[in-house]
């Protein structure tokens, strides 16, 4: 053990100095201590960087402070000890002004206590010491690996919204401005980067069509397959030629069941799977055609109430051979196609409609939430108006802080005034 005496100067022993060493010698158990005399300056300079992975193992420091000395400097002194750990007894004449650092750990006597007790409390302190060092030693390991988990946190959030901004480049789609519709979506995914994907685009001057997809799961997973998705769209949509070279529009059902072979035998049986929808809708004269593969129901909200377009079909990825129905309908004017993702139905617990009449959908009486946006659609005929009410109803749900799922809502409204204008003329 080594004792480390701390007075103004170490070049000449005081009388208090040679009754510790006779106390030291006296009582303290087992063989005497090691006793260094510093000044505070001297020990400013040893521990001016301390590293808890080197703090002492079985010292203690005796710091002897007189009214002459610089208080600011012992300040500075108690600091740099209690930053390695070290344990400390102040000897001091003025006791009133250094109390303040018992509630440190710092044992403050007076000055003239008797000489043995100072040194029962310096042995305390040295038997501890090697304890206290250990749990430095560790808390400062602790302390450096939190430090690395935390940049690899950052580094990892860094590299997910990078991930992000490059899905939502090549999956959303700029929504198409039409004379006689409005169409707008809604896309709040749960995560960074999501398993939602929705795409919008002009098959030609009188057809647009439109696919809504959800990955099944969370997180990059998700993500990547609606990548995928997304590229098998491109080619699964594209029109098929006859002898003459006449393009030849491929009906919804072909689509998704060109989408659902590409997207099996490109799984490589990873057991990777999504819902989805995809649509067309006839700008002149209103007809949808909607094919779906285990998505939830399309809905036309209209004065007349809900209509469900009920179709059939498996999850895509599954089963190479599977069959997609599809089903047919007109969007009249006023009235609103609503497409969605099983979050809004977790978001609105009651959304899901009961009793519709099957493929094609029928007048169901509606639960209040789809009351709700029927009620909202019929009032505003600019779709991207009512998609910012329908924000608003979501973040007042009961649990919208922690959203359980990707949310992604498709609505294309047929204006009745733009509907109304075009037969006039």
């Amino acid at each position: 053990m080594r004792a480390t005496i701390l007075r103004a100067g170490p070049e000449t022993p005081t009388a208090l100095d040679m009754k510790l060493g006779d106390a030291f010698a006296s009582t303290w158990p087992g063989e005497a201590p090691e006793v260094l005399r510093q000044s505070v300056a001297q020990l400013l300079l040893r521990g001016a960087e301390p590293d808890p992975l080197r703090c002492p193992l079985d010292e203690a420091v005796l710091m002897i402070v007189t009214r002459g000395m610089d208080v600011h400097e012992v300040d500075r002194a108690l600091d740099a000890m209690q930053d390695i750990g070290m344990g400390v007894v102040v000897a001091a004449e003025d006791v009133a002004r250094w109390t303040p650092w018992r509630n440190q750990g710092v044992i403050v006597a007076d000055i003239n206590s008797d000489p043995t007790l100072i040194a029962s409390m310096l042995f305390a302190l040295c038997s501890r010491q090697g304890f206290v060092s250990g749990l430095m030693r560790e808390v400062s390991i602790l302390q450096r690996c939190q430090a690395g988990v935390r940049a690899e946190v950052e580094r990892i959030h860094e590299e997910l919204h990078l991930a992000a901004g490059v899905q939502h480049e090549f999956t959303a789609s700029t929504m198409p401005e039409l004379e006689r519709h409005s169409m707008s979506v809604l896309y709040r995914p749960v995560n960074t980067v999501s398993g939602d994907i929705y795409n919008v685009r002009m098959l030609d001057e009188e057809t647009v069509a439109f696919f809504l997809a959800d990955a099944v799961g969370h997180g990059v997973p998700a993500a990547l397959l609606t990548m995928i998705l997304t590229n098998s769209l491109i080619t699964a949509d594209q029109c098929q030629v006859d002898k003459s070279g006449v393009p030849l529009r491929l009906e919804p059902s072909e689509v998704v069941e060109r989408l659902n072979r590409r997207l099996v035998e490109g799984s490589l049986q990873t057991g990777r799977f999504a819902t989805g929808l995809y649509g067309t809708l006839n700008i002149r004269t209103g007809e949808l055609v909607v094919a779906g593969a285990g998505h939830p129901a399309p809905m036309i909200l209209g004065e007349d109430g809900v209509r469900e377009l009920q179709t059939e079909g498996p999850l895509l990825g599954v089963f190479a051979d599977a069959d997609f129905d599809q089903v047919s309908a007109v969007l009249k004017p006023g009235e609103t196609l609503l497409l969605y993702t099983d979050g809004l139905e977790a978001a609105f617990p009651k959304l899901r409609v009961a009793g519709g009449s099957g493929s094609g959908g029928g007048h169901v009486l509606p639960p209040p939430h789809v009351q709700q946006l029927t009620t909202l659609f019929k009032n505003h005929e600019d779709a991207t108006t009512c998609m910012g009410q329908l924000e608003v109803m979501l973040d007042e749900q009961s649990g919208s802080l922690h959203q359980a799922d990707d949310i992604t809502v498709l609505a294309i409204t047929a204006q009745r005034r733009a509907m109304e204008q075009r037969l006039a003329a």
